[in-house]
C-alpha cells in the first residue's frame, strides 16, 4: 500500500522542526556505534559484524543526506559532529561492499 507523507503527519513539517529530532537520533545512534569500525551487531560465536537491515537503512539513509547536494547544509552538519556515524559509513563501504559515493 502506498504511505503519503500527509496520512504519515509529515507533509507540513519543517526543516526548522525536523532538525531537533534528527540531532536526537544521530546522538543515540553514535552512542550505541562504538569507537572502532564495526556494524551495529556481532557474531557472538565469531566476533565477527553482522550487517543487519538496521546497518543498510542507515548506510541507506547517511548516504543520502552527506552525499547529496542540499539547498542547505544544516542536516548535514548535525550529522556530521559524530564522528562515529562518519566511520560506520567508511566502514559498510570498506569492510562489506557498498558502493563508494565520495569522501566522507
Amino acid at each position: 500500500a502506498e504511505v503519503s507523507t500527509q496520512s504519515t503527519g509529515w507533509y507540513d513539517v519543517s526543516g526548522e522542526m525536523i532538525l531537533p529530532e534528527t540531532k536526537s537520533i544521530a546522538q543515540a545512534l553514535s552512542q550505541r556505534l562504538s569507537d572502532t569500525p564495526s556494524t551495529f551487531f556481532r557474531d557472538s560465536v565469531t566476533g565477527e559484524d553482522v550487517v543487519t537491515e538496521l546497518d543498510c537503512l542507515l548506510y541507506g539513509h547517511l548516504n543520502a543526506i552527506f552525499m547529496s547536494k542540499l539547498p542547505n547544509y544544516r542536516m548535514k552538519r548535525a550529522l556530521g559532529v559524530h564522528p562515529r556515524l562518519i566511520l560506520f559509513c567508511k566502514h559498510m563501504e570498506n569492510a562489506h561492499g557498498m558502493k563508494k559515493h565520495g569522501n566522507w
